[in-house]
This record gives structure tokens, sequence and C-alpha cells, in this order.
């Protein structure tokens, strides 16, 4: 009897000890950078007690999400029009969060509230400071006018920046003109499209292009950088259409998946993300624009567009293409690029 009840102890104790030192996890899939968002799980798990355990991948996060729905508790995107996949394909859930409704902009959360867009950039035009003058510089299409011949610079047409750029002008202006601008895109090109954007402020530091597009948040990280600062130097950033319905902003997000094993403490990462410290840490590592109506932008973004008629502390007018109706266009735009073989010159 002893024996028998020492051994029950012995188990309700070890039971105890592994229920004691089990801690709440939530799991999320990524394709953003590693580096950008690990700061702010760990300021998250530091005031919550919640561990999150991360996978990160450059592409196919969609794809593997629905292979594999019980992975994510989380999706974490660089480019929101992935989760409004997501969603389309039923892969997410709803979240339930006043906080999260009362601090993000109605123009960033997602249809059915199926994820929200925790902070943006523009994709705009970079241009040489020593060879163009910025009244030259107007549209988007304007980059498919002769004047431009071999002087464009641009990463791979086929990059998620880039699709979801010409999916939003796809969507906004039509698949016409938005045709004629990727043609005559690639028209200008000064070279084949590659590397990636600080690629192209670096082609136009050493002369071989002289306008490019580009997202905002890089001019203020090269500045950051001895070795890439001659490249933001060398450069300044011009947005486009402020004169008509604005710059197409590149959105990133977050949402809970459907197959989602711990809802509660997801959506406390999901708040926090929302939240005040959340959205002004996610602006100091990242540079970009925090979606929270409460919380200024970094104060590095406010020098952007200084030289442009109209911008002030580097706020811009922006487009804000439905994603839903943004991801509708992207079979059409790899259609287009195909058809001008827009990574070859």
């Amino acid at each position: 009897m002893r024996r028998t009840l020492a051994l029950l102890l012995t188990a309700a104790s070890l039971l105890a000890g592994a229920v004691q030192a089990a801690e709440p996890v939530v799991k999320v899939l990524s394709d953003r950078t590693e580096s950008h968002l690990k700061p702010l799980f760990a300021a998250f798990t530091a005031e919550t007690g919640v561990a999150i355990e991360a996978v990160f991948m450059d592409q196919g996060l969609v794809d593997r999400v629905a292979g594999n729905p019980s992975e994510a508790d989380v999706l974490i995107t660089k480019d929101a029009e992935l989760l409004e996949i997501a969603r389309q394909r039923g892969l997410l859930q709803p979240f339930r969060s006043q906080a999260i409704r009362e601090g993000i902009g109605a123009d960033f959360i997602g249809p059915e509230s199926a994820y929200f867009v925790d902070a943006y950039r523009a994709r705009v035009i970079f241009y040489s400071k020593a060879r163009v003058d910025p009244a030259q510089l107007s549209t988007y299409a304007d980059l498919a006018a002769p004047k431009w011949k071999g002087r464009l610079c641009i990463r791979s047409g086929y990059h998620d920046y880039n699709i979801a750029l010409f999916s939003q002008m796809s969507s906004a202006y039509g698949r016409p003109a938005a045709a004629a601008t990727i043609a005559g895109m690639h028209d200008n090109l000064a070279r084949e499209p590659k590397g990636n954007d600080r690629a192209q402020a670096r082609a136009i530091y050493e002369g071989q292009c002289d306008v490019a597009l580009m997202n905002t948040y890089y001019h203020p990280i090269m500045m950051d950088n001895p070795e890439q600062r001659p490249w933001g130097e060398a450069v300044r950033v011009f947005f486009p259409d402020q004169q008509a319905d604005g710059a197409f902003a590149m959105r990133s997000a977050i949402g809970l998946t459907k197959a989602n094993r711990n809802p509660a403490d997801a959506t406390r990462l999901l708040e926090y993300f929302a939240g005040a410290a959340g959205q002004s840490l996610m602006g100091r590592i990242t540079y970009q624009h925090p979606t929270n109506v409460h919380v200024a932008p970094d104060p590095k973004l406010a020098t952007l567009g200084a030289e442009q008629p109209g911008i002030s502390d580097g706020r811009f007018k922006i487009n804000f293409v439905p994603l839903d109706a943004a991801s509708k266009e992207r079979e059409a735009v790899v259609q287009m690029l195909n058809e001008v073989k827009f990574d070859l010159k």
C-alpha cells in the first residue's frame, strides 16, 4: 500500500511539474524578415509570458498553410494580398477584438475582419538627385514615357512587391492601362531586372540608371548603413500620383488561421501588433508607417519627399485599392509580364 501510494504521489508530482513547466505557445508562420519580427516577439513574450514558435520562409506561405493547416496559429506576411488570398481559400478566421478595431484605421482592416494591416510603405520613384529634376516626375504611368528610355532600374517584375504594385495598378486604372505601363517600363529598362530594391539605388549611384521603383523604407535603411549610405545620399524619393488618386502602398498584415489551437493567446499577439507599443517598435525596426491612428511615424520618414510640393513630414496621399480587388488581378498581371518578357531586356 505504501509503495503504491508513493508511486501515485511521484506520478502526481511529475504530472504537476510537467503542467507547471508547460507554457502557452503561439505558432507563427511568416515570410517577413526574421530580424524584423524577433524583437517584437521577444517584447510580446516579456509582457505576456506567451512564447512564440516561428517558422520563416521566403515563398509559398499560403500553399504551405493550406497543406498543413495546424502548423500555424498566426500568419504574418510582408504582402497583405497573400492574406487576402488565404482568406479567399478559407484558411483564416476573423479576429474578435475591440482593441484592434479601436486602434487600427478602418482602411487597414481586411474583409470579414480576417486580418489587418500592421504597417505599410509606399512603392515609389527613387531618382538621382544629380541627374533628375523632380519636376520631370509625376505618375507611375509616366515611367513608360520615351523620356525615360534606358534610364529605369527595377528588381524582377515577378517579385511580390512588383506583383502587388502592378495588381493595384490594374485594379485602379484597368488592365489595358496597366499592360501599357508595364510594357513601357520594360522598354525603358537600363538593364535586366535583378537584385533587391537597394541594388537599384546602388545602380543609380553608379550611373547605370536615373530612376527606380523601390519601397520607401529602404532610404532610411541605407542611411543607417555606412557602406550603403552613399547610395542613399545619391537618391531622393518621389511620391507618384499625388495630384491624382495617390501612391500605392505595400501593406504587411497579420491574421489568425482557421486551425488555430490557441485563439486567446494568438489574439493577444494580434493586439500587441496593433497596439501603441508594438506599432512604435515596428516603426523603429522597419521604418514603415504605422496603421494605428494614435501612433506617429518614425522621424526618419519625415524627410522623405521633402523636395516635392504637397509632401510634409513624409505624409502622402495613398490610393487605397482594396486588397480583395487587387488579388483578383495577380494572374492577369503575371500574363502581362510574360507577354513582354519583363525580366529580359
